[in-house]
Formats: C-alpha cells, structure tokens, sequence
C-alpha cells in the first residue's frame, strides 16, 4: 500500500511528528489511487485524527464556472468544516501571465465550452476584479454559515482590483489576508 509522506513523497509508510518526536506510521487505507475523491479525504481525515494532526483546508483557485458558484463554495467549506479544518484558505485565481489564457484554452480543447467562456470572461481586469468581490462575499456567507468566519484566509493580491472593489472589500473584509505591497 502507497502512502503520502511529507513533501508529497510516496512509499509504504511516512515519518510524522507526533508529540514532538518523529515516528514511522503505516497510513492504512490510504491509497493514492483512489478511484473516488470522497474515499481518499476519507481516508486522510481518519488518519489525521489517528495521529492528532492539525487539518488545514486550502481551496485555491476557486475558478469561475467550475467551482465558484453558492453550492460549489458551499460543499467545499461543508467539507473543510467536516474535516475540522482549522483554518480554510481561499484564493482567487491569479491574472497574471499567461495562465488564464492557457487555462481556457484547455478547457476549450477538452469540449468544456461554458467553463471555458467562463475563464475568458475574467481575463478582462474589470470582470476580474468583480469576480474576486463576488467570490469574497460567497465564501464568507458560506463560512459563517459552517463555522466562525475567524477560520477563513482569504488571500489576496489587490494590485490588480479595482479602486471602487478594495474599498469595498475594504468595508466587510472579514478573513481577507492582505498581500503584496
């Protein structure tokens, strides 16, 4: 049986600190492969609770039109919350470079035409910028929903928002970390 040790390193068993020494563990039921995503977190968040680890959840990029939207943000935090995630990390996709146009080229490519449009529409700074506001506001109601908004980081790079949206993330900024210069 595989297991993911630290770093990301798959073999048999992984070293983990517990109670401040390293030990070796056998992750049982654990198993990269996974056919379904439901049964590897499964498996993860028995572990983590087995040996006392601390779970942090990280849902970065929540992409438009793929996992944006009220009930995709949702279950996403339901799950985190589920997982006794201490802290929820959320980012909105990066503009920058090239990667948006990369990434709705592949989804073109691949016949996912709306999720597609939906990247290409962002690529537009006034869209995104719009779409981080709209994003923050879905994931605080989704968390205070769930849980304390005091477990959400919300990490954000303001260079590319637009004055009349920083002001107004500004306002109700609840979990927002700050970044950049």
């Amino acid at each position: 049986m595989e297991a993911v040790g630290r770093q990301g390193a798959v073999g048999p068993e992984c070293d983990q600190v517990h109670g401040g020494q390293a030990v070796a563990c056998d992750i049982e039921g654990l198993d990269v492969h996974a056919d379904q995503v439901a049964d590897l977190l499964a498996a993860i968040e028995a572990d983590a609770v087995a040996l006392g680890l601390r779970t942090y959840a990280m849902l970065c990029p929540l992409l438009p039109g793929i996992a944006n939207s009220p009930e995709d943000v949702d279950e996403l935090v339901r799950q985190a919350v589920e997982f006794h995630a201490e802290e929820i990390f959320v980012e909105p996709v990066n503009a920058r470079a090239a990667g948006l146009r990369l990434c709705q080229e592949a989804l073109s490519s691949q016949g996912y035409q709306e999720e597609a449009a939906a990247i290409g529409r962002i690529r537009d700074t006034v869209n995104w910028s719009q779409y981080v506001v709209d994003l923050l506001a879905t994931v605080q109601r989704s968390v205070r929903k769930h849980s304390e908004v005091s477990k959400l980081r919300f990490l954000l790079y303001p260079s590319r928002l637009l004055p009349e949206h920083i002001e107004a993330i500004r306002k109700h900024d609840a979990g927002v970390i700050w970044l950049g210069r």
